[in-house]
């Protein structure tokens, strides 16, 4: 009986050329585009900055871009800095704990630049880091973000470096030697850390794999039931998972495209508030307290946290005060600590609903604002427009994607990339696109630029 590696194998290998379904190279496009954004306005945010600072420093062949601005690397340094600001933020696409295009696009984007891979090899290894990807993200407990997205990196990469079947094998082996990681990001302040783990460290990783076997570096062909393999030797694993529908469920279709920035099990929250919003005039002096109910498991990842975008009790106060979300605001970290936002922030009650996890839809979020005159208002949202449940089409990921984009590349360009996205199998060299997202003229940042 074949292995599961000779199995996982196979189908890394037949992707490159398999015929996809329709529904499947439209998502990929949708989430490609999707990932670039977040990378182009990851890029203002600190841990962008930080990425391009350390990246800089290292020197390097002129390979690769860096998105949203003019610096070339190797596409080892590349594929981390496009990964550090893909996940500056909360704007990226996710999948269950899993954050897989802010990982995965940076590192099939450098190996398709630096080998002059043409545009349906770079859509092809995306939609294959994902199904890699999360499939080892799900069979390995604990599952630390980090180790499921190094095997998704290192599959997209080494498909678009054409590895035979002895590498491929090579690839998951060295793979596995860099998977890690721990749930431990949760104490971080300044999403620095987490880009770093979840986009930053895995893409870097997965291209460093396919570059070394690349160059005649060899190692274990079975490092799944091999001796020694993961299976037996890592976390508690469901080695079932690994292959689990493989080329009959693909994962890119099954991902959030987040309408928002900001964390997932606060994206109901966000849009129940905006709807309150839409519907009545809330002056927010008259407030008298605010509650948010959210299913208790989702409750507990956006209570109070140190960074605003994965902050419910502030994006909720911040919105009501505003009336409306900016990206800016989102990542205030000068307006996380206003007097103003503050006070009502105070007012706002998070309650991690029980009843909510047990029935009905798993993303849900229930907004009533009590106003001093005694009147309340109420919004409950279940399955925000980005869900997989209830997916945006094409034209609602590039009028996403303008927004974040537009501020750093000006509208033509940003124009220029849809095209291009839109036609991604007759991109004949990708650098022809990611030249759309690099700068010409550009003033280095500090890291800490904007900061008192």
């Amino acid at each position: 009986m074949a292995k599961i590696i000779d199995n996982l194998v196979e189908y890394m290998l037949a992707a490159r050329t398999a015929k996809l379904p329709v529904e499947v190279i439209q998502k990929g496009k949708s989430h490609l585009l999707d990932t670039f954004a977040a990378i182009v306005s990851g890029s203002t945010l600190k841990p962008g900055k930080l990425g391009l600072h350390h990246v800089r420093a290292q020197g390097g062949k002129d390979e690769c871009g860096v998105l949203g601005t003019n610096l070339k690397t190797t596409p080892i340094l590349a594929a981390f800095a496009n990964g550090m600001s893909g996940h500056a933020d909360e704007t990226d696409d996710s999948n269950s704990q899993l954050h897989p295009g802010c990982a995965i696009v940076p590192a099939a984007l450098a190996i398709a630049e630096s080998q002059d891979r043409g545009g349906d090899a770079l859509l092809r290894a995306v939609i294959l880091g994902y199904d890699i990807g999360f499939r080892f993200h799900q069979a390995f407990d604990p599952r630390s973000t980090s180790f499921g997205a190094t095997f998704g990196c290192a599959a997209a990469a080494g498909t678009l470096a054409q590895l035979d079947e002895l590498q491929v094998r090579y690839l998951i082996s060295y793979a596995a030697q860099q998977g890690s990681g721990s749930r431990a990001w949760v104490g971080d302040d300044d999403h620095i850390e987490k880009a770093f783990d979840y986009a930053g460290m895995p893409a870097r990783n997965g291209v460093a794999a396919a570059l070394l076997i690349q160059s005649g570096f060899t190692g274990n062909r079975d490092v799944l039931e091999g001796d020694q393999g993961i299976i037996k030797t890592y976390a508690p694993c469901d080695p079932k998972k690994i292959l689990h529908e493989l080329g009959q469920r693909f994962t890119i279709t099954s991902c959030l495209v987040k309408k928002y920035p900001v964390g997932s099990p606060m994206m109901e929250t966000v849009d129940a508030t905006l709807v309150l919003l839409s519907k009545n005039t809330i002056n927010a002096g008259d407030i008298e307290k605010v509650t948010v109910r959210i299913p208790e498991s989702g409750a507990r990842t956006v209570n109070n946290r140190n960074m605003p975008d994965v902050n419910v009790q502030y994006m909720v106060a911040s919105i009501l005060i505003d009336g409306k979300l900016t990206f800016e605001s989102a990542h205030d970290y000068e307006r996380f600590k206003n007097p103003r936002v503050l006070a009502l922030k105070e007012k706002v009650q998070l309650i991690g609903d029980e009843a909510m996890e047990r029935s009905g839809p798993r993303f849900q979020g229930r907004v009533e604002v009590t106003i001093k005159d005694g009147k309340t208002l109420c919004e409950h949202v279940s399955n925000c427009r980005g869900r997989p449940e209830n997916p945006m089409n094409p034209e609602e990921v590039e009028k996403k994607a303008a927004w974040l984009m537009e501020p750093v590349l000006g509208k033509k360009n940003v124009e220029q990339i849809f095209e291009s996205v839109r036609r991604i199998e007759s991109v004949k060299n990708v650098r022809d696109l990611t030249k759309l997202m690099t700068l010409v003229l550009f003033r280095f940042p500090s890291p800490f630029d904007g900061e008192g």
